[in-house]
């Protein structure tokens, strides 16, 4: 059995977070000892390990609610977690393209700058912006 404390600090969550995954349904069957403290067992431990997974894909709060609605009744509902973990690969390969495409605009200004820098402390003209994006 694990603390509210040991939880926060094994997934560097706020306190406020698990009682707000409780809240909404993310993390069931919490034992309340004297109707105050929380205790949470290895389900609960594997269920925050999905959580974190999920949100680091992307997934909202609410998508991953629905899922483990879904995963529930497995039977009826994989071609709904199915759909659903397509949708997010697409929104996140996305996302990665998006974040490439940035990054490779920063590393041209880190070039820029770089010679910038360089032009100013010889004392020389500084470049332009087109000599570096050739």
């Amino acid at each position: 059995m694990y603390s509210i404390k040991e939880m926060s600090d094994k997934f560097n969550l706020t306190s406020s977070a698990l009682k707000y995954y409780e809240e909404i349904g993310l993390l069931e069957n919490v034992e309340h000892l004297n109707g105050y403290h929380r205790k949470y067992d290895d389900s609960h431990v594997d269920r925050l390990n999905a959580i974190e997974c999920f949100k680091k894909a992307g997934l909202p709060l609410k998508e991953i609610k629905r899922f483990f609605e879904y995963e529930r009744n497995m039977q009826k509902k994989s071609q709904n977690i199915l759909e659903m973990m397509m949708e997010q690969k697409k929104k996140t390969e996305k996302e990665i393209k998006d974040l490439k495409a940035g990054l490779a605009h920063l590393e041209k200004k880190i070039k820029y700058y770089t010679m910038v820098d360089k032009a100013v402390k010889e004392g020389k003209k500084i470049p332009s912006w087109s000599e570096v994006i050739k």
